[in-house]
């Protein structure tokens, strides 16, 4: 009886838009492969973050600490035992399933797979989908055979770093949206009683910061529409309350993030904290963004889409009102738009899965 191949794809709980589903459901419909997808809750730790989870989360600093010569600084850190548990976890998914490849969407898979296959020294062949725009310090290494990344200067870096170029591609990121016309976004958005004006969409998962922004773009007045996410109950229902106080305009909140996208659709700016997955999305469309920074990690990201006319920064909070005066009233929302739909308009998740579909671990 045929039996179609295997791909495992190892992902955590801080994966992108669902990336690794997405994934395996267009590698699925391709029909080659089956795909056994695989979370950090069966690998990882199934309850509560670790320490060295933490550590490895934050992509650069577990490699350092690995080439450090002195073991010892990673055993008084951390219970050794722990990524033993790991090893053997991932061991045993190799056994019991003989993929032909492991697919690491996130750096906390990445940082797991690689050290599983260094120490229990399986062949299985480890592909790492980079979601990021620049390259993190000390992501490279000699164990993973290919690396799917965003754009060409990541893989110049791979290359000077010693990755031969044959294994880097360059494929940009698997987050797809659909445009709309301007006919459908007129209609959906009378559906949702959303007057004429612009419409901007808020997305901000740090309470204290979205509440600040949103009372910014509240003071507003009528200058555009608002379309808030916020999952938080206690959260909304105070934003709620603001909202009533303003009539000339009309807020919007977003409740699942399932939704997300179709008010993406209809939306004229974005104003977001660093989500990869949403401002890829808004590049797509033809949205400009305004980017807020947080951590070291997000901001060179950030620094590179700005360098690349991609996406607007807010470093301050109140330099939101403003940079969204310069995209609604002037040629910079045009400018941002025009460059991020030209530097996503050959990506697809299909290419990517076409890839890995063909891809034959030799």
């Amino acid at each position: 009886m045929f039996r179609k191949r295997i791909i495992l794809i190892l992902t955590s709980r801080d994966e992108p838009d669902g990336v690794s589903r997405k994934l395996a459901e267009a590698i699925r419909k391709i029909g080659t492969h089956n795909v056994v997808v695989m979370s950090d809750d069966r690998y990882g730790s199934a309850t509560k973050l670790s320490a060295l989870d933490k550590l490895m989360d934050e992509g650069g600093e577990y490699q350092y600490l690995l080439e450090k010569k002195d073991k010892s600084v990673l055993k008084d850190k951390f219970a050794f035992k722990t990524l033993s548990k790991r090893v053997n976890r991932i061991n045993n998914l190799i056994k019991r399933f003989h993929p032909d490849y492991i697919l690491c969407v996130t750096p906390y898979a990445h940082h797991c797979a690689t050290e599983a296959k260094r120490r229990a020294r399986f062949d299985t062949q480890i592909i790492y989908l980079m979601t990021s725009f620049y390259l993190p310090k000390r992501i490279h290494d000699n164990i993973t055979n290919v690396y799917i990344v965003e754009n060409s200067e990541i893989k110049s870096a791979l290359v000077q770093n010693g990755i031969k170029a044959k294994d880097v591609m360059v494929m940009g990121l698997p987050f797809e949206i659909a445009p709309v016309s301007d006919a459908e976004k007129t209609s959906k958005k009378q559906e949702l009683g959303l007057p004429k004006v612009k419409t901007v969409y808020l997305g901000i998962q740090n309470k204290k910061e979205l509440e600040k922004a949103y009372s910014l773009l509240l003071d507003q007045g009528g200058i555009a529409n608002l379309a808030v996410y916020c999952e938080d109950q206690k959260v909304l229902s105070a934003l709620s309350a603001r909202a009533v106080t303003v009539p000339d305009m009309k807020v919007v909140f977003i409740q699942e993030r399932d939704r997300i996208d179709e008010y993406l659709q209809i939306c004229d700016v974005s104003v977001t904290e660093y989500d990869v997955a949403t401002i890829y999305k808004c590049m797509k469309l033809g949205v400009p963004s305004i980017v807020l920074s947080t951590n070291e990690h997000e901001q060179a990201n950030i620094s590179f889409l700005v360098s690349h006319g991609l996406c607007l920064t807010a470093k301050e909070d109140i330099e939101i009102v403003g940079l969204l005066y310069r995209i609604l009233q002037s040629d910079v929302g045009d400018y941002v738009s025009e460059n991020g739909k030209k530097w996503v308009e050959m990506s697809s998740i299909d290419n990517i899965a076409a890839f890995l579909s063909a891809y034959i671990a030799v």
